[in-house]
């Protein structure tokens, strides 16, 4: 990103920079320290979009998460665009842990018990979007978000900038990320248990590392997730095996509808 900023450089005039704690295509997110106004000695982490598309797709997520307010979905505190540069300003809460992507890769992948409890907490974030209408449509480890809180961890659920309304089903071109798109993605379909095929493939990474279509060429992974055969592994107990045959399940009609529906299972099959 051209006219990056460095460690020690104040943003806006309030927040100063401790560290870079990403970059993509949105553009760049900042460890800060706020050093006035209302967040004055809080740290956060400041979003900075500053190419046309970041923007909209920056612009998008602010709209929506200003609407939501659950304990499984990242805080939004506040945001500014500056017309005359064309740049967006997001501020969010300040997650801890990182992202679960390299939290399960530097555990060499998590146990079952683990697993469920992370699964939990991702549940509970999609269910209050599935039960107000939204669909998430890029649920994946990168967009998921830890944060300490006394001796445990709480999963948060980020990146909103792909979210949908439940009925907004023509799409033209696929979206979401490769090895993490339910199969009737790939023609033309969305729904909201599409989010819940996305969450099986994610909860296969959590137990296993990889996406359930993983495949060292892009063409041959694209074309294992467009089919959407998944081998359950035989490792793994029954009643998970039973869950993420649920999830991954090809035809959307046979999954769980919703996370409101994942979480009534869960509970019913004490597996959290």
């Amino acid at each position: 990103m051209e006219g990056e900023f460095r460690k020690g450089d104040v943003i806006l005039g309030y927040y100063e920079v401790l560290d870079v704690i990403g970059r993509g295509d949105f553009g760049v997110v900042y460890k800060v320290k706020g050093i006035g106004g209302r967040y004055r000695g809080k740290i956060l982490a400041l979003k900075v979009a500053s190419n046309p598309y970041s923007v909209e797709h920056l612009w998008k997520e602010a709209q929506t998460l200003i609407l939501l307010n659950h304990p499984n979905i990242i805080s939004l505190q506040s945001y500014l665009y500056k017309k005359d540069k064309g740049e967006l300003y997001v501020l969010y809460e300040f997650m801890d842990v990182g992202d679960l992507k390299d939290y399960v890769l530097s555990k060499g992948g998590l146990s079952e018990e683990e697993a469920l409890r992370v699964l939990w907490n991702i549940t509970n974030g999609l269910a209050f979007l599935h039960s107000r209408g939204y669909i998430h449509s890029d649920v994946k480890p990168e967009n998921i978000f830890g944060k300490r809180v006394l001796k445990s961890v709480v999963w948060k659920l980020g990146d909103f900038g792909l979210i949908k309304i439940r009925g907004t089903t023509s799409i033209l071109d696929v979206k979401g990320t490769l090895g993490y798109i339910a199969p009737e993605v790939f023609r033309g379909e969305i729904h909201r248990s599409s989010d819940l095929f996305s969450l099986g493939c994610l909860f296969y990474f959590l137990l296993f590392c990889r996406d359930p279509f993983h495949a060292e060429d892009r063409k041959e992974k694209l074309r294992r997730n467009r089919e959407g055969r998944v081998e359950i592994p035989e490792s793994l107990s029954p009643e998970v095996r039973r869950l993420m045959a649920r999830l991954l399940e090809r035809d959307h009609r046979k999954r769980f509808r919703t996370a409101v529906e994942l979480k009534e299972y869960l509970l019913k099959e004490g597996l959290v």
